[in-house]
């Protein structure tokens, strides 16, 4: 519609300029048509790549920080359910960020899920939404230690100040991270 509008005035205007130079006036009007065309294009891929209310932007990725608690894997069918997983993180910038934003966002007893698991082999630690070996880590002094108890899932523990650490996946009061990769296929938290 608002092409639409645009495409007209600039024909009347062209009209009333007193130019007889037809195939001048559609080059004009064709060079216009592809600025707003290429403007619309622009403004339209910026937004495809918005994360939906409830969910934060990092880089090209968008996060949500849980304001209810599950176990590891009510988490993880959880972060599912709204189009992403438990959180994977990649590197030190990243970890970074997502502290800060823990430190911002709601406090849970033990801490948030993060999507480490070493469910297949003990110490084996992988990323559970690709597979990928854990190759960054952000371990608190002594962890993973599994502690004789089958600490197959990973935490950023809060009285560790959001170091890693391995625990129980049933552990009871604990947050989750969910990351989507693609924000149009992030959808918002419904309890």
């Amino acid at each position: 519609m608002f092409l639409s509008v645009i495409l007209v005035l600039c024909c009347i205007s062209m009209i009333e300029s007193n130019s007889c130079d037809i195939s001048k006036e559609k080059s004009t009007i064709y060079s216009m048509l592809q600025s707003i065309e290429k403007k619309m294009k622009e403004k339209c891929s910026a937004n495809s790549g918005n994360c939906p209310a409830g969910w934060k932007k990092y880089k090209d990725h968008c996060y949500f920080f849980s304001p209810d608690t599950k176990i590891w894997h009510y988490a993880a069918k959880q972060c599912n359910n709204m189009g992403g997983y438990l959180v994977k993180i990649e590197d030190s910038a990243e970890n970074s960020w997502v502290v800060s934003k823990l430190y911002e966002s709601v406090k849970h007893n033990y801490g948030s899920w993060i999507g480490m698991a070493d469910f297949k082999k003990e110490g084996d630690w992988r990323w559970v939404h690709d597979s990928d070996k854990v190759r960054y880590s952000q371990w608190y002094p002594g962890e993973p230690n599994n502690n004789g108890r089958n600490e197959d899932c990973g935490l950023l523990m809060t009285v560790f100040k959001y170091k890693w650490n391995d625990v129980r996946c049933n552990l009871d009061n604990t947050g989750y991270i969910c990351e989507c990769s693609h924000g149009p296929n992030c959808r918002p938290f419904n309890g």
